[in-house]
């Protein structure tokens, strides 16, 4: 009976060890990146988090990587906690002037010539949906500071998010202080957004309208998942992230691309994440597709 008892553990051993379907899914999705980085003039990070089941995808998603224009929702963290304690609101008029434009500013020079003010609402929306850079400028001052930012952020557990700079400073830039973070940092922060985790309920829908305001290239992979995300770009870097919401497996991503002499890695990456969990969308836990 003894003996019995072990061949039997023996011959189930490889059933309880057996890897889940998924996980090759994953590994030949990790292949698939692998393979675009190698061909790409530059490098990348890829960060992806399953909203369904809490697994991370990650692709080199410790590595800093300059942010460009994805800190401003870093930012937009500190101003809706600001509004929601009551220190700012978001009809609230803020005075503009043509000595503050920098590039990349249209909507914000387009206010001062026509009336000299925005409300914090107007400006929140130029900066996400325009990544308009003299509003995003406008809103550091308004929350105090890169202080209060990254002190958000470290109460938030995503120490690898830095605000070190306002936009369009080169100066700041030479001298190394540029905004930086991490691909998994910045899908965690989106995850907590749809979780309604960052600062609360109410605050992480709000800004999830705003983002959802963006028109970049993880909204043209996903079409027609809806989608809410921040682009950035400067010279030599490329990113995006934030949401999509497939209907049975929405998740979190980001694609971080520096050094670049060429094309953007974003397209390419969401491509490949979105094909990714389009399959687990359709599947079930052993991969036979149901629709």
């Amino acid at each position: 009976m003894e003996l019995r008892w072990i061949v039997w553990m023996v011959l189930a051993m490889p059933l309880w060890g057996q890897a889940v379907g998924s996980e090759l899914l994953t590994a030949k999705t990790l292949a698939r990146l692998a393979a675009m980085d190698a061909a790409l003039d530059g490098t990348m990070g890829v960060a992806a988090i399953d909203l369904q089941t809490g697994e991370r995808l990650c692709y080199h998603c410790d590595t800093w990587f300059p942010t460009a224009s994805t800190i401003k929702v870093p930012l937009l963290v500190e101003v809706t906690r600001l509004i929601r304690a009551g220190k700012l609101r978001y009809e609230q008029v803020v005075p503009v002037s043509r000595d503050e434009v920098v590039p990349s500013s249209a909507a914000y020079e387009k206010a001062v010539a026509e009336g000299g003010s925005l409300t914090v609402r107007q400006l929140i929306t130029i900066m996400i949906q325009n990544s308009d850079n003299a509003a995003t400028n406008k809103l550091v001052d308004l929350v105090g500071g890169f202080a209060p930012v990254n002190t958000r952020m470290d109460e938030m557990n995503l120490p690898g998010i830095r605000l070190r700079r306002k936009m369009i400073d080169l100066a700041a830039a030479r001298a190394d202080r540029e905004n930086i973070a991490t691909p998994m940092e910045m899908a965690r922060l989106a995850q907590m957004l749809y979780s309604g985790t960052a600062l609360d309920a109410v605050s992480s829908r709000e800004m999830l309208e705003f983002l959802s305001l963006v028109d970049g290239d993880i909204r043209k992979a996903a079409a027609p998942a809806a989608t809410a995300t921040k682009t950035g770009s400067l010279d030599g870097v490329k990113c995006e992230f934030g949401l999509v919401r497939l209907a049975r497996r929405p998740f979190a991503l980001a694609v971080f691309g520096a050094y670049l002499g060429g094309e953007s890695p974003v397209p390419g990456a969401a491509r490949i994440l979105v094909d990714h969990f389009r399959k687990l969308d359709r599947a079930n836990a052993a991969g036979r597709f149901l629709e």
